[in-house]
C-alpha cells in the first residue's frame, strides 16, 4: 500500500506546534501504515519545538512548509482564503489541491478552513454547501452520523435536504449499509412541529430520499434506531459539545468512587472529543478534517488516522 500524504497545520488549536508535533509522534506509534506529513507553519518554531522535545526520528517522514502569513481576528473569515494565502490553515488546503498530499488537517478556525476547502478544491457533485459530520454512539452499540455540527449556523430547507442525501451516501459507503435510516432533527415527531425550513425540508425528503423515515427528538438521537440525524449547525454543534460533556458529568457525580468513575469514563470514550480527533467536511473534493480546537496531542494522533483512513476507504470524497 503506498503511503498516505497529509498536510497538517501545525500553528492551529489552542496550544500550537508543541501538541501538534507531539501528536504526529503519538500517530506513528499507533498507526500500522506508513504516511509522509506535510508539516505546514513557522520554520523557526517547528525546528525550537522539535529540539525542546527532543523529537529525533520519532516524527518520522515529515517535511516543513514554510507558512508565515497570520489571520488578523477582524478579517473575513469565508475569504481569507485569497489574501492569506501563506497562512498556515489555508497552505494545507493548497497542497491538496496541487495533488502533493492526500488530505488535510487543521484543528483553526471552522469558517475559514471551510472557506478555504470549498473554494480551493470545490464542492463535490450535488452538495449545496460543505458540511461538517461526526458519528456518536448509540445504546444499540452502533454510530449514529450527525451533521451538520458547526459548519453552517444557519439552513435553509434545501441546505438540509442536501445534508441528508450526503449523509445517506457517505455512511452507505463508510458502513456498507444499502438503505440507512435517515431522520430530521426536530422537537416533535409530528408534522406541525419545528420550524418552516425543517417542516419543508421533511416534506422534500420523503419525495427524494428513499432513506428518510421522518423527524427524530433529541431524546432519541443516541437510540439506535437512526443511521443518520440531520441538522443546522448550530443545533448540531450544541448537541455534539452536550454528549461530550458526559464524560465529565460522570466524574463529578461519582466524585471519589475511583473505580466505578473510571470504568464509566471508559464506556464512554467513545464521547470523548480526543477519542475521534477530528471530523470531516462531507460536499467537498477532496478530504478535509476539522480538529477540534482545544485538541490534546492525543486528538492530533486520534486525528491523524482517521485521516489515514478516509484515504484509505476513499469514504469521504466518493461519498457523492
Amino acid at each position: 500500500m503506498n503511503s498516505v500524504r497529509l498536510a497538517v497545520d501545525v500553528e492551529s488549536g489552542d496550544y500550537g506546534p508543541r501538541v501538534v508535533l507531539s501528536g504526529i509522534i503519538e500517530a506513528r506509534a499507533a498507526i500500522g501504515q506508513q504516511f509522509k506529513v506535510y508539516m505546514c507553519g513557522n520554520r523557526k518554531r517547528i525546528e525550537t519545538v522539535m529540539t525542546e522535545i527532543d523529537a529525533g526520528d520519532r516524527l518520522g517522514d515529515v517535511e516543513i512548509v514554510e507558512c508565515n502569513d497570520i489571520i488578523d481576528p477582524g478579517e473575513r473569515r469565508a475569504s481569507v482564503w485569497k489574501k492569506q494565502t501563506g497562512a498556515a490553515i489555508v497552505r494545507c488546503i493548497t497542497l491538496q489541491k496541487e495533488g502533493v498530499v492526500n488530505a488535510s488537517i487543521s484543528a483553526g478556525d471552522t469558517a475559514i478552513l471551510m472557506g478555504a476547502a470549498l473554494f480551493i478544491l470545490g464542492r463535490s457533485e450535488g452538495a449545496l454547501r460543505p458540511v461538517l459530520a461526526a458519528f456518536l454512539p448509540t445504546v444499540k452499540k452502533k454510530p449514529v452520523l450527525l451533521l451538520d455540527v458547526g459548519a453552517n449556523l444557519n439552513c435553509r430547507a434545501e441546505h438540509l435536504v442536501s445534508f441528508a442525501k450526503l449523509g445517506e451516501r457517505y455512511i452507505s459507503r463508510f458502513r456498507g449499509m444499502p438503505s440507512p435510516v435517515v431522520t430530521l432533527l426536530n422537537i416533535g415527531k409530528e408534522a406541525v412541529k419545528g420550524t418552516r425550513e425543517i417542516s419543508e425540508a421533511g416534506v422534500e425528503l420523503q419525495g427524494t430520499c428513499t432513506g428518510y423515515r421522518g423527524f427524530i427528538e433529541g431524546n432519541d438521537v443516541l437510540a439506535g434506531d437512526a443511521d443518520v440525524v440531520v441538522c443546522d449547525g448550530f443545533s448540531g454543534n450544541v448537541l455534539l459539545k452536550a454528549c461530550e460533556s458526559f464524560h465529565r458529568l460522570a466524574g463529578s457525580v461519582l466524585g471519589d468512587e475511583a473505580v466505578r468513575n473510571d470504568e464509566y469514563k471508559m464506556k464512554m470514550r467513545i464521547l470523548d472529543p480526543d477519542n475521534y480527533g477530528a471530523v470531516p467536511f462531507l460536499g467537498i473534493d477532496g478530504i478535509v478534517l476539522k480538529a477540534h480546537g482545544s485538541s490534546s496531542s492525543r486528538a492530533i494522533s486520534t486525528a491523524i488516522a482517521a485521516a489515514v483512513t478516509a484515504v484509505n476507504s476513499r469514504a469521504v470524497r466518493e461519498s457523492t
